[in-house]
């Protein structure tokens, strides 16, 4: 019992100490069969910072997770995407543990920084990317009303956008928006 106690914890130790401390739910369009979600995963699996994908062929998405000292790019995973021939409908990023959202507010997580719109002060761990290539003009429109972070326009922290943040993993900046 004692040996199968260790070894579980090494199993667990292994598969948690080597990720982000989150994941994404990546909703596709334009998947039509299964065919079309096996060329999609094929072309995501070109990825170095993607440590495993998971497919739901019902859902037409895929839970992504990623390998801990990765920078993740977005941008690529949607170019991914299109070039299997389909598209994104958006990307969900699901924290483990729960972040109080305050709106407008930038958070750095696992050496990613974070810009976090909400309506109000909430606790959640699941939050929608709103960068302006993964959402709706007018949707972009109006979030983009809504600060006055330069950020958001460009994608790129910069001093005078927000605060200085150290031992960032790029200089790119997450906009998310709680689900809620």
């Amino acid at each position: 019992m004692k040996k199968f106690l260790i070894t579980l914890s090494l199993i667990l130790i292994f598969n948690f100490g080597y990720s982000q401390s989150f994941y994404s739910n990546l909703k596709a369009t334009g998947l039509t069969c299964a065919m079309c979600s096996y060329s999609t995963q094929k072309s995501l699996e070109k990825l170095d910072f993607i440590e495993s994908i998971t497919p739901d062929l019902e859902a037409t998405s895929f839970k992504l997770e990623f390998k801990e000292d990765k920078f993740i790019d977005f941008d690529l995973i949607q170019e991914k995407v299109e070039d299997a021939g389909f598209f994104i409908g958006s990307i969900d990023i699901i924290f483990y543990d729960n972040l109080i959202a305050e709106n407008d507010k930038h958070s750095v997580i696992d050496n990613n920084l974070f810009h976090i719109f909400s309506e109000g002060e909430l606790e959640t761990n699941v939050f929608t990317l709103v960068d302006k290539n993964f959402i709706r003009k007018n949707d972009y429109e109006i979030i983009s009303k809504k600060t006055n972070h330069s950020c958001y326009e460009t994608g790129i922290h910069t001093d005078t956008c927000c605060s200085k943040h150290d031992n960032l993993k790029s200089n790119k900046v997450f906009h998310i928006k709680t689900t809620l």
